[in-house]
């Protein structure tokens, strides 16, 4: 158990910020209340004092270029981000969006998003350094945030002169089927090879083709994995699940195919469980 002492030197420390004091005092937070969130609070603090008299012109907080707010239910504190207006920045239109509703939904962030954020964050600082860096597969149960995290992330990436595709999987397939036979398929899968940072959203959820498996997603991920660009994924299945998936095609089952392009996902990124409620339907 947590000792007086230990309690009394988290609240002093939390307390000795006016504004997160503010925050406690209004929401009625009772000791408790405040200890067992001080995850939120912590970094509500940290974000506060690193933004202290910053004019825009060089953003020194943990998630660049975000103002951080807080909200309580009565039992959790979260975080909620948006873009900061004091940044200067410049409309880079880096962002092409595929197959997928834009929306302009605030993005909470819980205990459980806390760490992706901060891996988000040391991402694009190893790229900026022009190291290469391994995205993530980002899976887990339905609504829980997974495409939201990646959209926004993909709005924080294009917001700094990084190239970004996002597309929703399931309908991009279709797409590829649509365009069969044309020079539009080709243009666009030289699209999806090339571009600095590519975001597949909800894969595992298609339909599986052994020709878009084989001459499609298979060609992108092996020039990705050539010239090291890295990709970011969503999906329910974790990659032992759509290893399973895109060995079943419409036709036949190919193990060692779906293997291979299980290897180029490993290579390009890591694999990632988010373990939340879900936001659809609380």
């Amino acid at each position: 158990m947590m000792s007086r002492f230990n309690k009394d030197v988290i609240l002093k420390y939390l307390y000795s910020n006016k504004e997160v004091k503010n925050f406690c005092t209004k929401n009625k937070l009772k000791d408790d209340d405040v200890l067992r969130n001080f995850q939120a609070l912590s970094a509500y603090k940290e974000f506060l004092e690193s933004c202290n008299k910053c004019d825009g012109s060089c953003c020194n907080a943990k998630v660049k270029n975000q103002i951080m707010t807080l909200t309580y239910d009565g039992k959790i504190v979260e975080a909620e981000y948006e873009k900061c207006p004091k940044v200067v920045t410049e409309d880079y239109n880096n962002y092409e969006v595929l197959c997928y509703t834009e929306n302009n939904i605030k993005l909470v962030t819980t205990q459980a998003r806390a760490m992706l954020m901060g891996f988000f964050q040391k991402f694009i600082d190893e790229y900026k350094l022009k190291k290469f860096a391994k995205g993530i597969y980002l899976w887990g149960e339905c609504g829980t945030g997974k495409s939201l995290l990646l959209y926004k992330f993909g709005q924080l990436l294009s917001s700094q002169g990084i190239k970004v595709i996002f597309a929703y999987y399931p309908d991009l397939v279709r797409e590829f089927q649509n365009l069969i036979g044309t020079g539009d398929l080709e243009e666009l899968i030289v699209k999806l090879k090339k571009v600095d940072i590519l975001i597949l959203d909800d894969i595992g959820r298609e339909s599986n083709t052994q020709y878009v498996r084989d001459e499609i997603l298979g060609p992108i991920m092996q020039y990705r994995v050539d010239n090291e660009l890295p990709m970011f994924v969503t999906s329910n299945r974790d990659m032992k699940g759509l290893e399973k998936h895109l060995s079943e095609t419409n036709t036949f089952k190919d193990k060692v195919k779906a293997s291979a392009l299980i290897e180029r996902f490993k290579f390009l990124m890591k694999e990632y469980e988010l373990k939340d409620k879900d936001f659809r339907n609380s």
